[in-house]
């Protein structure tokens, strides 16, 4: 088995698990595994997602359960555990596979390339009451570095440490190997951003793989990571991931300069904060006006989302 789609839940809601589902049963190639992670939810839909699948023809999928509610890092070692692929993808109800076309080009370019961790396009939207509307949104905002055949790792590195441009955990595609060790690494220290595994990926050298093809529907707005309330508790995963990094890489300079830069709180002088700010991350630097006028694209055809959506309807 190649590809194991790994679909991470934590209190689902149902007409976002359906649309997921349908965007899977609507793939052009079903040679994959699929295997559902629940996070302790009190309501798991396991029994409707098992008909679902069974109404249309999959058979075969996976059920795992973490008791009690431990975090996304968790719940995605906790299925990864049970998955069989080479590879896996992960995706969470409200995220959709662009098109149906997605797992066999996405077949395709792992057996050819052979990534260990790689990431496409999103087309990012917004759910108003069961009517999906396309909205602006991609990450990271700097792409360049992460050129198949010419992974640029130093300026990864610093995009992703100190430049806050991150690569969204929406539809990232890891080697299972890989993907299990940076989940054991991180269990107990970092509860939700499983994403930022890439981050220590960029600190251990490890290439990072970009395709320009679209791979996600991505629901903006409702996830952990993008109400201001979520950035804020996104802020203290982060903290709490650089204390790891630092432990593990104490002489790395970029993280020591992470490290100190995110860190930079209120107990310390005014003009030592202030330094410490300017020197370490100058918000005049070319790259920080850059992406702070960014306007990211609006990616997809909305007609493949609204396909979807009747496709769950049914």
């Amino acid at each position: 088995m190649d590809l194991s789609i790994l679909l991470v839940q934590y209190r689902p809601d149902e007409g976002e698990l359906r649309r997921t589902l349908a965007s899977l049963l609507r793939q052009s190639c079903r040679d994959f595994e699929l295997v559902v992670a629940d996070d302790g939810s009190d309501e798991d839909f396991f029994p409707l997602t098992r008909k679902i699948l069974a109404e249309n023809g999959f058979t075969g999928a996976k059920f795992v359960k973490l008791t009690p509610n431990g975090g996304t890092v968790k719940n995605v070692l906790n299925g990864a555990k049970q998955a069989a692929g080479k590879w896996v993808f992960t995706v969470s109800p409200g995220d959709y596979l662009y098109d149906a076309d997605t797992v066999a080009w996405l077949l395709e370019v792992l057996r050819r390339d052979a990534p260990r961790v790689a990431f496409g396009r999103l087309a990012c939207y917004a759910d108003r009451n069961g009517a999906p509307i396309q909205r602006p949104g991609d990450a990271p905002f700097d792409r360049t570095p992460y050129r198949p055949g010419a992974y640029d790792a130093k300026t990864a590195k610093r995009n992703m440490l100190l430049y806050d441009d991150g690569i969204s955990g929406a539809g990232l595609v890891y080697e299972r190997a890989l993907l299990q060790t940076a989940m054991d690494t991180m269990a107990g220290r970092v509860r939700l951003a499983e994403d930022f595994s890439l981050r220590m990926f960029a600190v251990q050298g490890i290439q990072i793989t970009r395709y320009d093809r679209l791979t996600v529907w991505y629901e903006y707005g409702g996830g952990v990571s993008t109400d201001a309330r979520a950035r804020e508790r996104m802020l203290g995963e982060w903290r709490a991931m650089l204390a790891l990094l630092r432990e593990k890489f104490p002489r790395d300079l970029t993280v020591r300069l992470a490290y100190e830069y995110y860190f930079n709180d209120r107990r310390k002088s005014r003009l030592v904060r202030g330094l410490v700010g300017r020197l370490i991350v100058p918000q005049s630097a070319p790259f920080k006006k850059a992406q702070r006028a960014w306007t990211p694209p609006t990616n997809g055809d909305i007609t493949i989302l609204r396909a979807i959506c009747a496709f769950a309807e049914k």
